[in-house]
């Protein structure tokens, strides 16, 4: 919310109604288990439409609250169908598409967010359990066009307290590194924050991902197509307990 504040946007709340879930619900030896009695009971169609309309009118109570919290415009919405692909036909229709993910063990082949992160056209903002967006906000700059719309992003997300960003510049040498620096300094000329260069030299997905743990960096900001190994953005992301805006 406060992101939406910052990059002064309308939010957007989307509800999913699982129709995999509701086709669950309705077969015949569908059963819950309650927590954290471990009581058995029938598990039907009609709890289960019961249930997702309470899940999605908390949803849209707690998006209004918080909207109205930080003076951000928002709308919610809730659509029946596959989650992924609900997702992703929602995503055409925005700027960046904000998805929560599980613990990083969970970052896996077919998972809800790996999947959405993959085929999104737009940029995606990715948050972990207890990650919300907050500073100290990083971005990876290799001199790419990409890169560098990640650089202007990156400084618009900077939060007036800290006024500051750290630029992880991939370079294959000392000598790249500096015309990287220059280029990037150029780019975020009279933009009125402290900018703080880190040079990562022959970058792998560990290497950034040493280098964002080691700073503490509490949002990272990088092209989704960052010149990397091919599956190293997907390495990247295991790796990362931050908050995570891939940029297209």
């Amino acid at each position: 919310m406060t992101l939406a504040s910052r990059l002064e946007a309308d939010l957007i709340g989307l509800f999913v109604e699982d129709a995999d879930l509701l086709k669950l619900a309705a077969l015949p030896f569908a059963r819950e288990v309650g927590f954290p009695s471990a009581s058995r009971r029938r598990l039907g169609s009609a709890e289960m439409e019961r249930s997702l309309r309470a899940q999605a009118s908390r949803a849209e109570a707690a998006l209004i609250a918080a909207a109205e919290r930080q003076s951000v415009r928002c709308s919610f919405r809730v659509v029946r169908g596959q989650v992924t692909e609900r997702v992703l036909e929602a995503a055409t229709e925005v700027d960046l598409l904000a998805v929560g993910r599980a613990q990083a063990q969970a970052w896996r082949a077919g998972s809800t967010a790996h999947v959405i992160v993959g085929a999104a056209s737009r940029s995606v903002l990715l948050l972990s359990p207890g990650a919300p967006v907050r500073p100290p906000v990083a971005v990876v700059y290799d001199g790419s066009a990409e890169s560098a719309r990640a650089l202007l992003l990156a400084q618009r997300v900077v939060q007036p307290e800290s006024n500051t960003l750290t630029i992880m510049v991939i370079a294959a040498d000392a000598n790249n590194a500096s015309r990287l620096r220059k280029q990037a300094s150029g780019l975020l000329e009279g933009r009125g924050f402290t900018a703080v260069y880190i040079t990562v030299l022959d970058a792998d997905a560990s290497g950034i991902g040493q280098t964002a743990r080691r700073l503490g960096v509490g949002t990272l900001v990088l092209a989704a197509d960052l010149r990397l190994k091919p599956a190293a953005l997907e390495e990247l992301l295991m790796r990362l307990d931050c908050a995570v805006i891939l940029v297209r």
